[in-house]
């Protein structure tokens, strides 16, 4: 049996794409926009890549308010699940592909975007593939466009004191996740080192998961949502069960609870995500 390609560094998305629209949802479109709309060129004669769209969540979102949208995905099961989303659209334009390696000319878009997708990249903390990828999106803009990435800083992330409230119960794996996000200001330093210019940070304003996540602590225990979530794929099915069992228990003694409702409160101080935006320079 032919095996569908998979571009994550550590998780087999194939897997996870089957379900990820029933548990994720594509935060800070909204901001994303709003950069896009900062450019000299109106948004809706712009040129627009996404680079591991994954099931297509935000270039179906985005198409309906810019000329064309690309995107490039290293998952079958991904392309295959954007594809029926977008339907005939005909402004969208998908492939399969290496974010890394792009068979696109020099100067081709005004804009490329990138959602939750760096830590997929790279498995050593010196970040080779975060370079190469920061080359690559360089030279696919045309001068003046713009690159929005779309990721989590580590107080983001924080088990503790973060904005994800099962995360508490996953400290060896949170661990390890930190691990694959470039800290903020080490990106923004790599950015600047390419000459990228107007650097700028943005807490959006949405979720990343949907709504029943916020509200009941016994959707975590799901089969179907921790594939859903890359976190687990740091965990063997032991450990996953380990950590089952703590929420469980939190449950029973409702500590999950007060738990729960300080992540929320967090999340709304420090946001889900942070979108850092550059332009390449004219």
């Amino acid at each position: 049996m032919k095996h569908k390609r998979n571009a994550s560094s550590y998780c087999n998305y194939n897997d996870a794409f089957t379900l990820y629209d029933q548990n994720r949802q594509p935060n800070g479109l909204q901001e994303i926009l709003h950069i896009f709309r900062q450019s000299r060129t109106a948004v809706e004669k712009q040129t627009v890549l996404e680079g591991g769209f994954g099931t297509g969540a935000y270039l179906n979102h985005t198409r309906h308010h810019v000329k064309t949208v690309y995107g490039v995905e290293g998952s079958e099961q991904g392309f295959e699940a954007a594809k029926q989303k977008i339907g005939d659209a005909r402004n969208v334009r998908l492939r399969i592909g290496n974010i890394l390696d792009l068979s696109f000319s020099d100067d081709f878009f005004d804009a490329f975007m990138v959602n939750q997708v760096l830590h997929h990249l790279d498995t050593v903390p010196s970040y080779p593939n975060l370079n190469r990828f920061l080359n690559e999106s360089r030279r696919v803009l045309k001068p003046g466009g713009v690159l929005t990435i779309n990721t989590c800083s580590q107080k983001q992330l924080d088990p503790k004191s973060g904005a994800y409230w099962n995360y508490k119960y996953l400290e060896k794996a949170v661990f390890a996740l930190q691990g694959r996000y470039i800290p903020v200001h080490s990106l923004i330093s790599r950015l600047e080192k390419l000459g990228f210019t107007d650097i700028s940070t943005t807490i959006p304003s949405g979720r990343l998961f949907q709504e029943h996540y916020y509200r009941d602590p016994l959707l975590v225990l799901d089969p179907d949502f921790q594939k859903a979530d890359s976190i687990y794929c740091f965990f063997s099915e032991k450990e996953i069960g380990e950590a089952n069992t703590l929420v469980r228990t939190a449950i029973d003694d409702r500590s999950v609870y007060q738990h729960m409702e300080h992540a929320l409160k967090r999340a709304k101080k420090i946001g889900e995500a942070i979108i850092i935006s550059a332009r390449k320079p004219l």
